[in-house]
């Protein structure tokens, strides 16, 4: 989506005088916005999952409190200690409560087959009742199949973002290829429409190795690592609490470079980039001088 308003904006800067025949700004602005809401609908779709599968999770949350309240309940007749007469409700081994989907759907309905052949057990005061245990479990079904179906709207909207990913995609190689009908190789106007210069060298690596060291009171000799790609290099200084950036101060093509007048008594970072055709490299790290 960057790329692509990099492109519309250089279209729009420098429309008058590179004409594109065959990859006009509005074609691309529309492809961009169908991008756009794609991704957008994308979003909402994985949204509206994550809300259905919050509210699976409270159905879940409220079926287990069901089962605990019937658990307690029914050891005034089962006992506390667990029994044979316990998998009537869907306990097996102990009366620990269940944690995953099936199990507690399981005991959902193995408690509402229970209080359906033995209503003398159910309480209606607070709820525990088949009736109850049947709302849960429904709820737990739908909720279920609610996560099923958006999970295929995720998944739909997906493929639809990235059909209109793939339309973008091709548009912004489109634009490339036709502007090197109109520019040369080393045309910097390349720049405008997000492109690097096809005929520029790629840019130098990081700068590693430097080292700084004071020769004097307000002087400094650095050294660094050669850079692969490297044309020349840029030696820069901040003065702390003076320079609000780095700001260059030479570009020898050698591996060393001596800083002469710097301030005295100043806390001061150096940083070197490696510089070619292809532009400038990252700045290497910082090292701290303080000057006498």
């Amino acid at each position: 989506m960057n790329a692509a308003e990099l492109v519309i904006g250089g279209i729009t800067e420098l429309g008058a005088g590179v004409t594109l025949h065959y990859n006009v700004k509005d074609d691309i602005n529309e492809e961009l916005v169908n991008l756009v809401m794609a991704c957008g609908g994308h979003e909402q779709a994985k949204q509206v999952k994550a809300t259905r599968r919050s509210l699976f999770i409270d159905a879940m949350n409220e079926a287990i409190k069901f089962i605990r309240v019937v658990r307690d309940l029914l050891k005034l007749i089962f006992g506390y200690e667990y029994s044979d007469l316990w998998t009537a409700l869907g306990f097996r081994d102990n009366l620990a409560l269940p944690d995953s989907e099936e199990d507690i759907m399981a005991m959902l309905q193995a408690i509402r087959s229970h209080f359906t052949n033995n209503p003398a057990h159910e309480l209606a005061a607070i709820n525990v009742t088949a009736a109850r245990a049947l709302t849960l479990y429904t709820a737990l079904v739908a909720a279920q199949q609610a996560i099923v179906s958006q999970e295929a709207t995720v998944k739909e909207s997906m493929d639809v973002r990235d059909g209109k990913f793939e339309v973008v995609r091709k548009r912004i190689g489109a634009v490339y290829r036709e502007l090197g009908n109109h520019l040369e190789p080393l045309d910097r106007r390349w720049l405008k429409y997000g492109f690097n210069i096809p005929g520029a060298d790629e840019t130098p690596d990081q700068v590693t190795g430097l080292k700084v060291t004071l020769i004097g009171p307000t002087a400094a000799a650095t050294k660094w690592e050669a850079s692969v790609r490297a044309s020349y290099y840029r030696v820069y200084i901040r003065v702390l609490g003076v320079d609000a950036e780095y700001r260059a101060i030479g570009s020898p093509a050698d591996l060393d470079f001596t800083i002469e007048n710097l301030p005295a008594n100043a806390t001061i970072d150096v940083v070197v980039s490696a510089v070619n055709n292809g532009g400038e490299g990252a700045r290497s790290e910082a090292i701290r001088i303080v000057t006498h």
